[in-house]
């Protein structure tokens, strides 16, 4: 059979459905989108853009049931939880048009550092983190 066409009969052939649950998973789902988007090496201000794609079902539906700030913090969560940067100004402000604020110096006059990547970082799991230069 031909690549590009699709084969109904094909057992091989990957087919999407829907699973119907009495918990909600909207956060567990949140999370892999974001991890698996990160994981490509997109940055999180592209992670947000695709939550508020409306083709993207699954993260807009994510957005849309939770709110722009649940999203925003996961984001940041898991951005931190990998030890990669997720400061951008669409994450830092709250809405898109609104210019980023200036950082704010702690009580005791010590700026907070910018998180460098380091070559020895694992995931969750003890993984080696991919370095990957987009």
């Amino acid at each position: 059979m031909p690549k590009d066409e699709f084969d109904f009969e094909d057992p091989l052939e990957l087919n999407g459905i829907a699973l119907l649950t009495e918990e909600d998973t909207t956060d567990a789902m949140c999370e892999c989108f974001i991890e698996e988007f990160m994981r490509m090496g997109h940055s999180a201000n592209h992670v947000l853009t695709l939550f508020r794609n409306p083709h993207y079902l699954g993260m807009n539906m994510v957005l849309e049931k939770r709110g722009e700030q649940f999203v925003r913090d996961c984001i940041t969560d898991i951005y931190a939880r990998w030890g990669r940067p997720a400061n951008s100004p669409a994450l830092d402000s709250q809405t898109a048009g609104q210019k980023p604020a200036a950082p704010e110096t702690p009580p005791d006059g010590h700026a907070a550092q910018p998180i460098t990547p380091d070559s020895t970082l694992t995931d969750p799991m003890g993984a080696p983190v991919p370095n990957l230069n987009l």
